[in-house]
């Protein structure tokens, strides 16, 4: 075709959740020209394509209002234009974009997007901005999206009897990471990742490219069926999520079969499988199947059967319980939606990505909103004690309706009391469109619901953002609590815990499911947990019956805790304590260290440990050896610091005989923690120690004492009844 004077047409069909470009300029466009979801293409767009100090403008024009205006039955303005900065074939470019209403048809509606280069009108040098994306390329050291393109026809005309796949990948929440460790350490994420590519670029045919920010793609010779492969890059991402507290990537695979089809259209599916599994916490990597492109007839027939199943009353919902685990009692409810049809539960990853997708997600959350506040009516109408209700509201109802006026009705309608609602947004939301979100979220709050942050640090918002939002309960997603890097989840946790603590809120922790988890939550502070630990999602009909039998809940909810955390960085500041005083404070402390040999060794101790060990015994050159010297069973030691390595939160305790160099035998209780490990695997401990020797003498006292009297013919229960006297 030739040249048009705008360089990229494109088709948004808003409400029918798709868009397709109908012409683009080779010279400085290649994206895919099938049709692909509206939603995904508009977050990729703002993102990926737009220059990051423009991004927020570009949003403004393209927020929920101007859509409605262009798409609803008022007057309508003739066109919108922008001016703004994307990335294209020739580095950073100013366009101009112009958007008008299409058409009536079908009363769907249409919106055409004009896009042409306006970089040379500008007058305005961009070898700067250039520069600087260059530079961002070859830090990472991959070529570019175009490059990419290239170099993967190229392999593939040249390698005609090869098995080729394609992949797109994506580090989940990378705008979080870097808000928490800094540009310094997300650069050096994307490094990681970068280089786990080349590694394999080493030994494999293939080639990769960066796509800019946490985006990258490859494509790879393999003889390995495609399950096979799918297991060995698994283990690539846990060994990337292991080494960054959780963070991992989120990858599509495409597996190519048609040589003939553009390369872009390969990556367009790559990417659409990707988008089935972003931000997925069980399964963070899909194989394009032809069924996720659903054609428009079957979306609308699902969308009609939808329909049918709300006008049927075959959807309601279960609810799930926040737990306080003081006392291990509901303190609250959340409303999870659930389409029972024939007798079986659909799962909603079925038909919510659909909904969400066209915007008739908004029809069924107002729903079963409806459906929580009837419920909850009913059961104060039969005087029943009962806990609050939180319900979802998605970014698409945000954008679509009016939510606080929908919830100022419910809540006149149904006589509630609007703290017996929960409302919980999501962080993404927040991201999507912060203003709109913010000024609905302020309403709400106004009115008296209780507003829930669900899913922080899933998203891109950082910690000083919570201190703008009008928030009651943060809710911390499950990766946190169910990441492999104990001791770096619990240094992510401490920040986010101390945060919400000094803004007053409340922390609820999702995706406790063990034991081992609990006690991890316990220990940070926690009071508030959901997961399968204590409840998994039930039906309504059992949380009545729940509520009936009163005593199994507890109506207060979810409340901070106002009594005053000491922080221990504090004990340290040389302003408020002395040395002598911490040691008083700390008692007998040493700090130990252990190499892979199970060699144990001293490095320092305070004033007080010479109290117990002697200082004999620690003035001669093999002092670092002493505690394997003096401690009777040195393999107590071992097992005391291989136990703190287990629990990092709680350590380990154990009582530990050893003899002084005077020849006293004293009783030592160490409580132990494990600090980190060298790269050279060489373990650090803290260790405190308290001396049990008049403890335990007394306690063998009473015993010898009470056996020479016959007191009990069993000598077993002798030691234990001294050991409940002391």
């Amino acid at each position: 075709m030739e040249k048009l004077f705008y360089d990229m047409i494109t088709e948004l069909h808003i409400r029918e959740g798709f868009a397709q470009i109908t012409y683009q300029n080779p010279a400085l466009f290649a994206f895919p020209t099938t049709p692909f979801g509206y939603y995904e293409a508009r977050e990729h767009f703002l993102r990926q394509e737009v220059y990051g100090e423009d991004a927020d403008r570009v949003e403004n024009f393209w927020n929920g209002d101007k859509v409605r205006t262009f798409l609803g039955n008022g007057s309508r303005p003739a066109m919108q234009k922008i001016e703004f900065r994307m990335h294209t074939k020739k580095g950073l470019r100013w366009v101009e974009q112009v958007a008008f209403f299409a058409s009536d048809e079908g009363r769907q509606g249409g919106l055409m997007v004009l896009l042409r280069d306006i970089t040379d009108a500008k007058g305005e040098r961009m070898d700067a901005l250039n520069e600087k994306d260059r530079l961002q390329r070859e830090k990472v050291g991959l070529p570019d999206i175009f490059t990419f393109y290239q170099n993967a026809e190229a392999l593939l005309a040249q390698y005609p009897e090869k098995k080729f796949l394609l992949f797109t990948t994506d580090i989940n929440n990378f705008k979080l990471y870097e808000a928490i460790y800094g540009e310094e350490k997300s650069e050096a994420l994307l490094m990681m990742a970068a280089d786990e590519l080349k590694k394999q670029l080493q030994t494999t045919l293939g080639t990769a490219g960066y796509l800019g920010d946490d985006y990258f793609c490859c494509m790879f010779a393999t003889e390995r069926d495609t399950r096979e492969v799918v297991e060995i890059v698994q283990k690539t991402i846990q060994q990337l999520a292991d080494a960054t507290m959780g963070f991992s990537e989120s990858v599509g695979i495409y597996e190519i079969t048609d040589r003939s089809e553009h390369i872009e259209n390969m990556y367009d599916k790559s990417l659409l499988a990707l988008n089935t599994v972003r931000y997925n916490h069980k399964e963070n990597i899909a194989v394009f199947r032809p069924n996720m492109f659903m054609s428009k007839d079957r979306e609308a027939e699902m969308i009609r059967d939808i329909q049918r199943g709300i006008q049927a009353g075959e959807f309601t919902f279960y609810t799930q319980p926040v737990v306080d685990i003081s006392c291990g009692k509901p303190v609250s409810m959340e409303a999870l939606v659930r389409w029972v049809k024939d007798g079986h539960v659909i799962s909603p990853g079925e038909y919510i990505p659909l909904l969400e997708r066209s915007g008739y997600v908004v029809m069924l959350d107002q729903y079963i909103w409806e459906r929580v506040f009837e419920r909850q009516r009913a059961m104060l109408d039969q005087g029943v004690e009962t806990i609050t209700c939180s319900v979802n509201v998605s970014r698409i109802d945000f954008e679509l309706i009016d939510v606080a006026q929908l919830f100022a009705s419910l809540k006149e309608k149904y006589r509630i009391d609007p703290q017996m609602i929960g409302i919980e947004v999501t962080e993404s939301a927040y991201v999507d469109n912060y203003d709109r979100v913010q000024k609905t979220v302020s309403r709400l709050h106004e009115l008296g619901f209780r507003i829930y942050l669900d899913d922080f640090g899933s998203g891109y918002s950082n910690l000083n953002s919570l201190s703008d939002m009008k928030l009651d309960i943060l809710k911390l997603d499950m990766k946190f609590v169910q990441g492999k890097d104990e001791q770096k989840t619990i240094k992510i946790m401490e920040s986010i815990i101390n945060m919400a603590h000094l803004l007053n809120l409340p922390v609820v922790c999702e995706g406790v499911e063990t034991e081992a988890q609990l006690r991890m939550v316990k220990a940070l502070g926690i009071y508030y947990v959901q997961g399968y630990y204590y409840y998994r999602p039930f039906p309504y009909d059992r949380m009545e019956e729940i509520l009936r039998e009163g005593g199994r809940v507890e109506t207060e909810g979810i409340r901070l805790h106002q009594a005053n955390r000491i922080h221990m960085v504090e004990m340290f500041d040389d302003n408020v304590y002395s040395d002598t005083l911490l040691n008083h404070i700390l008692g007998p402390v040493a700090f130990y260290e252990m190499d892979p040999e199970k060699h144990v060794e001293l490095v320092r101790v305070n004033d007080l440990y010479y109290s117990i060990v002697g200082s004999e015994a620690l003035v001669d050159e093999n002092y670092r050896n002493h505690i394997t010297d003096y401690v009777i069973n040195k393999e107590d030691i071992v097992h005391l610091l291989e136990a703190a390595e287990v629990d990092a939160l709680t350590g380990s305790q154990a009582d530990i005989l050893y003899k002084r160099a005077d020849g006293k035998i004293m009783t030592i209780h160490a409580h132990a923690f494990f600090i980190s490990k060298s790269s050279d695997g060489i373990g650090r401990y803290f260790v405190s120690l308290r001396n049990f020797t008049v403890l335990y003498d007394r306690i063998r006292k009473e015993v010898t004492a009470e056996i020479g009297q016959g007191e009990t013919g069993r000598p077993g229960c002798a030691v234990a009844s001294a050991k409940r006297k002391s």
